[in-house]
């Protein structure tokens, strides 16, 4: 079996030695052994698993969201997936880009040849190429827009409080600012499902289960009603799945 030291570890990864013994200081890579004068010795199952760091990592997981889906026995097929949905992504951005670069040099030659411009026409294909996005991120922008709202709703209330000794405003505005929570969170139910790395079925869980799983910001603990596994379920979209 092949040992690696800690600078060998981080060459063969293309990662700094300092990489490698931060990862092991958040207990997330041990070494395989430790020599009599305590140097650390890793082996293949070590390479694989820095791998897999490193591309959470790539995917915008912080080090607590790595910590816990490290922790699940799926995390290989949780991340497999993760990197299969950024590749469709790029995918689809690339086409996108390619459509869009198409209709702008139609424009163009429009413009040079004949100065009629069927803009009607035109204007609606580059309209369609910059405006698709993904159905998940425009739900976590329209998430993020609420949340600020509340916040700031309660933030005002609690400022004039301490600032005036005013308080029923806050009283009133409890009820207002249950509801607005009520209604995000129910819409944001109503609007994602679950995939699971390990059967690959998609599922929707109860409000409850949704609500109180640990979650990265694109996974989420949740017990697979088909296999019956709990792993980090990858959030998708309710609608325009393929």
């Amino acid at each position: 079996m092949a040992q690696y030291t800690t600078g060998e570890l981080a060459k063969l990864c293309n990662v700094s030695v300092r990489t490698v013994q931060y990862y092991d200081q958040a207990d997330l890579l041990k070494p395989a052994s430790l020599t009599e004068n305590g140097r650390r010795l890793y082996g293949d199952a070590q390479v694989q698993t820095l791998k897999v760091i490193l591309g959470y990592k790539q995917l915008g997981f912080s080090l607590k969201a790595i910590q816990k889906v490290m922790a699940s026995q799926a995390s290989t097929d949780t991340l497999a997936l993760l990197v299969e949905q950024q590749l469709n992504q790029l995918v689809q951005k690339e086409t996108d880009l390619a459509n869009q670069k198409a209709t702008l040099q139609f424009v163009l030659q429009s413009i040079q040849n004949t100065s009629a411009v069927p803009f009607e026409m035109t204007i609606s294909d580059i309209e369609d190429a910059i405006a698709k996005t993904t159905q998940l991120k425009r739900l976590h922008r329209r998430m993020l827009m609420w949340g600020l709202l509340i916040d700031g709703v309660e933030i005002g209330l609690l400022i004039l409080g301490f600032l005036s000794g005013i308080w029923w405003p806050m009283w009133i505005w409890i009820p207002v600012i249950i509801a607005m929570a009520i209604y995000v969170t129910t819409f944001y139910y109503q609007e994602t499902v679950y995939l699971c790395p390990n059967c690959k079925t998609v599922f929707k869980p109860r409000l409850s289960k949704m609500f109180f799983a640990r979650h990265t910001p694109k996974t989420r603990q949740l017990v697979c009603p088909s296999c019956g596994q709990k792993n980090y379920c990858i959030e998708q979209s309710a609608f325009g799945r393929g």
